[in-house]
């Protein structure tokens, strides 16, 4: 999948800026995502790197990387300025900005469809955002399962969002009721982070489910 990522690379940030640096993740991904499924493609390129200098006397800079398959991009732009907006139509807006100025013109250069097209596809992917309510919603586990006695439903979900990643665990009885949300984890919104928090989900019993990582120690129990 073509992968669009924004970095922060401004000087001396403080620690609890970790925590944010993540913000605009869920709105490459998404935008990333539809990209690919229109079948926009950059040659032997799958990556675009913009790293975000937060320096105005920094001028704009360009590389391809063969090796890597990256095309690395250098900006003034602070990442800051997005991270510190409030809403996520103001960060959409913001994420659209910097689409249009940096992105779209490397895809029209590097992809062999059409100015044109490339900037209708852009659109689409950027609406695709707004249609995802600026969040993803995913099952894990290979859920939902039902219980020993059949009777009740569970659903492990994740949900990333702007503001960090939650993974959830939910049971339904046989009337399809919501009879529990439980939150399990709470990460920073980086698919590569909380993939550690991801695995199955298993009845134990009628009263207890279990909740174990594919790739840690992690595991969690949720009592219905």
């Amino acid at each position: 999948m073509l992968n669009i990522q924004f970095s922060d690379w401004g000087k001396q940030r403080p620690k609890k800026h970790y925590n944010n640096v993540h913000k605009m993740r869920i709105f490459e991904l998404i935008f990333s995502k539809k990209l690919s499924e229109l079948g926009v493609k950059l040659g032997e390129f799958d990556t675009i790197i913009v790293y975000c200098l937060a320096n105005p006397k920094k001028t704009f800079s360009y590389d391809e990387d063969y090796a890597l398959k990256e095309i690395e991009v250098s900006i003034p732009y602070d990442y800051m300025s997005f991270f510190n907006l409030d809403s996520n139509e103001e960060k959409f807006q913001e994420f659209t900005k910097l689409i249009h100025q940096y992105i779209t013109p490397i895809l029209q250069k590097h992809s062999s469809l059409s100015a044109s097209t490339i900037s209708t596809f852009v659109e689409i992917a950027l609406g695709e955002i707004v249609k995802q309510n600026y969040e993803a919603v995913f099952l894990v586990g290979q859920t939902p399962k039902k219980s020993p006695n059949r009777k009740q439903l569970a659903i492990l979900k994740g949900i990333h969002r702007s503001e960090g990643f939650q993974l959830r665990c939910e049971v339904y009885n046989e009337k399809g009721l919501r009879i529990l949300d439980q939150l399990l984890v709470e990460e920073v919104g980086n698919e590569i982070v909380y993939s550690r928090f991801l695995g199955t989900l298993k009845w134990e019993n009628e009263n207890l489910i279990v909740v174990k990582s594919k790739s840690s120690q992690w595991t969690a129990t949720v009592s219905v």
